[in-house]
């Protein structure tokens, strides 16, 4: 080797060294002084983001189980989910049922089949027959409804999401509720008009004679697809589902917004139809294909007048990268369209109670609106049984009765959905330590009452105090972390706050 080359890469190793240890100088100081001293949060009143429409869960499986608590527990379930003095959701996601226990569900004593209002005798291979009302018993769900009235009694729900996780199995391929064999497209392109008329029936009934006699100007949403893109098939099905590819899917969605549309100018409701429930939203995950949906979506005429895609944040979790890389896929192609969170729980064996998993799950919510644009954000199962990480409420059935339980979780959504109401909207929420070594994350809402929201998780083992700018005199402090839920105190703002380890905070600032 030539002695200049040799002197070349000396020079080379020699460089390379000093900017690591440069780095590594700077990273140690910018550690230290994050650690040391008192970062900043600066709010910008004048940068605002989406507005949030609320936050909800769904009553899917456990609900039809539910006739066997007693009424007092069953209005409890209903008060920690819906009320004041729980967690003041405005979104009830009522599932419709494809039927599968009247082809013998998922086993025994397994709650993911359904009923179905539909009666299947009436059936003989005339497909108009969905579309009559008088082929309905809307007994057949009493348990359900019965649960859902309760909800809507506490006054503070303002949305109600209609979803479907199969067809009638009367209009599958292998009239079962999922396909025969993985990613079949299961649903009879024959039967795309009578999958929407069951739909719109159902739909209708409940909003007739459930949702009107409590407030008829709540929003209804139906929303016939879940997770189109998952293999919902073959010999390991075990919950109602229903597979399809991009252009299958653009095609009864088609017929469902002309049929949806039909139906609300003859009976002059004004159902809105949701789309797409991804289950996955993440760009780096192939099998995923949102890009592939999206386009096939979007190349029909009524695509103009959907103004929401709604998104499962399966697998992105409190990821900000894929939260980012979603967004900004949005808002280069889609820029229109608004993302909603509809479903989300962990999806692990072993329900963690502590505030390990609350804060896991305060970043996710907190990231979902911060970094993917959120305007609402839906948990998978309200209510729970056994040992899944799945549920807000457990109903847990012991030696001594029916008990109900709350963890981490379940107070940690409280620090949102409580005190982020309908009509707020998110603004800046600038944070000192930009590399974000000091486990601080925040996010901030204007309220339509003029006060400011900041919520902050801090996901270290020590306190906190943050340096917070703005024209504030007072704050109210909520607080959960190991110690406490929802522990609440009252002061004078001083130009700074302070948050204990392990915890999530919310700050309404006057």
């Amino acid at each position: 080797m030539k002695e200049k080359t040799k002197n070349n890469i000396f020079i080379s190793l020699i460089a390379l060294a000093v900017v690591v240890v440069s780095l590594g100088l700077f990273f140690g100081a910018y550690a230290l002084c994050m650690f040391l001293g008192e970062t900043t949060i600066t709010l910008d009143l004048n940068k605002r983001y989406q507005t949030i429409e609320g936050f909800g869960a769904s009553s899917a499986w456990i609900y039809q189980d539910m006739y066997n608590l007693e009424p007092e527990l069953q209005d409890e379930a209903m008060e920690l989910l819906y009320g004041d003095s729980g967690l003041m959701l405005n979104t009830f996601r009522y599932n419709i049922g494809g039927g599968s226990n009247e082809t013998g569900g998922y086993g025994e004593g397994s709650l993911n089949g359904t009923n179905s209002y539909f009666i299947a005798d009436r059936f003989k291979g005339d497909y108009s027959v969905f579309a009559d009302e008088s082929n309905y018993d809307f007994t057949k769900c009493s348990v359900v409804d019965g649960m859902f009235k309760q909800a809507l009694a506490k006054g503070n729900i303002t949305h109600v999401v209609f979803f479907a996780n199969s067809p009638h199995y009367l209009m599958t391929k292998n009239g079962k509720t999922h396909g025969e064999a993985e990613y079949d497209n299961n649903l009879k392109e024959e039967a795309y008009g009578a999958f929407s008329d069951y739909l719109l029936v159902s739909v209708n009934y409940l909003y007739e004679n459930i949702i009107c006699k409590y407030d008829p100007d709540i929003k209804v949403y139906i929303s016939p697809v879940n997770e189109p893109q998952w293999k919902w098939g073959g010999a390991g099905a075990s919950q109602e589902g229903c597979h399809y590819d991009p252009e299958p899917l653009g095609k009864f969605y088609d017929v469902f917004y002309d049929k949806i549309t039909a139906y609300n100018a003859a009976n002059g409701t004004d159902f809105i139809m949701d789309i797409f429930e991804c289950g996955k939203y993440q760009m780096i995950f192939s099998s995923a294909k949102v890009k592939e949906y999206m386009k096939e979506l979007s190349s029909y005429d009524w695509f103009e007048d959907i103004d929401t895609i709604s998104v499962h944040s399966y697998g992105s979790d409190n990821s900000t990268f894929d939260k980012s890389l979603f967004f900004n896929y949005m808002s280069d192609n889609f820029s229109d369209k608004k993302i909603s969170v509809t479903e989300y729980c962990v999806l692990e064996f072993g329900v963690v109670k502590d505030m390990t998993m609350g804060v896991y799950n305060a970043q996710t919510i907190l990231r979902d609106f911060k970094y993917l644009g959120a305007v609402s954000w839906s948990w998978w199962l309200s209510v729970s049984q056994g040992d899944y990480e799945d549920g807000l409420v457990y109903w847990n059935k012991t030696e001594d009765g029916n008990v109900l339980n709350t963890y981490k979780r379940y107070y940690v959504m409280g620090q949102f959905s409580r005190y982020v109401p309908e009509g707020s909207v998110r603004i800046e929420a600038k944070y000192s330590d930009f590399i974000g070594m000091n486990g601080i994350d925040c996010v901030a809402f204007e309220r339509p009452d003029g006060k400011i929201v900041l919520i902050v998780v801090n996901d270290n083992s020590s306190a906190r105090k943050i340096s917070v700018g703005g024209e504030f005199s007072s704050f109210t402090k909520t607080v959960t972390d190991d110690n406490v839920n929802w522990d609440t105190s009252e002061g004078e703002f001083d130009g700074s706050v302070s948050v204990s380890p392990m915890s999530v905070t919310t700050f309404v600032l006057s």
